[in-house]
């Protein structure tokens, strides 16, 4: 299929050093794949130089409990709410878990939001952090009122010291974060100083919902048709 032969042609000009954006319209528009295979492409496959760096960064749910856990709000939401959506979701080369929407500039609650919120919670709650910070950017709509609602919830559920913050960029703070990292952002996992990273989203489709998460390369075309 197109789109198999697409993953091997962009990997091999990933391990190659070409830039992003042109390794990313040249196989694409050779492939004539579409926006939402596009998107799977960018955000599924990487060099293995990359893959390794990442992949040693990786921390499992066991070893955060009593740990600092900085969590990049939007970027798990978002990626539990495509899965809620039905939108496709896949394991990237990296390991980590990403979803095909690209939608984070944009992104507005909608019906699966207060699902989200809550499986959201809930796993954060299971892990048993030492303490939770949780980041969200300002440039989203309602970011305020979001950081409120968190604020409450967190104060009935948790019994460890927690903050809500919005930043213009919830990359800032979580770049110099000294503690694990839960967020599939590869600008920030990609920071020196970010030493441990979990992928929360994966846990919480994973442990709540007992999905089985396809690889990108298990992607097909018709899987991504929504």
């Amino acid at each position: 299929m197109s789109f198999q032969r697409a993953i091997e042609d962009y990997r091999y000009l990933k391990n190659r050093n070409y830039p992003d954006k042109a390794a990313l319209k040249l196989v694409s528009d050779h492939h004539r794949l579409d926006s939402v295979l596009r998107n799977c492409l960018f955000r599924g496959i990487f060099s293995t130089a990359d893959c390794d760096k990442r992949r040693s960064k990786l921390t499992v749910a066991g070893q955060v409990e009593g740990h600092l856990l900085g969590v990049d709000w939007y970027n798990v939401l978002i990626t539990v709410e495509s899965y809620l959506k039905g939108y496709p979701i896949f394991i990237s080369d990296d390991g980590l878990l990403r979803d095909s929407a690209g939608v984070h500039g944009s992104y507005k609650t909608g019906k699966v939001t207060e699902r989200g919120i809550s499986e959201i919670l809930a796993a954060i709650v299971a892990l048993k952090p030492g303490r939770i910070e949780v980041f969200l950017d300002s440039p989203i709509s309602h970011s305020g009122d979001m950081a409120d609602q968190l604020r409450c919830r967190l104060s009935r559920s948790v019994p460890v010291p927690f903050s809500v913050s919005v930043f213009p960029s919830a990359d800032y703070p979580l770049k110099s974060l000294d503690g694990i990292v839960a967020t599939s952002d590869s600008s920030i996992i990609d920071r020196q100083q970010v030493a441990r990273v979990f992928d929360l989203a994966r846990f919480v489709i994973e442990s709540s919902f007992h999905a089985r998460i396809p690889t990108v390369e298990m992607l097909t075309e018709r899987a991504t048709e929504q």
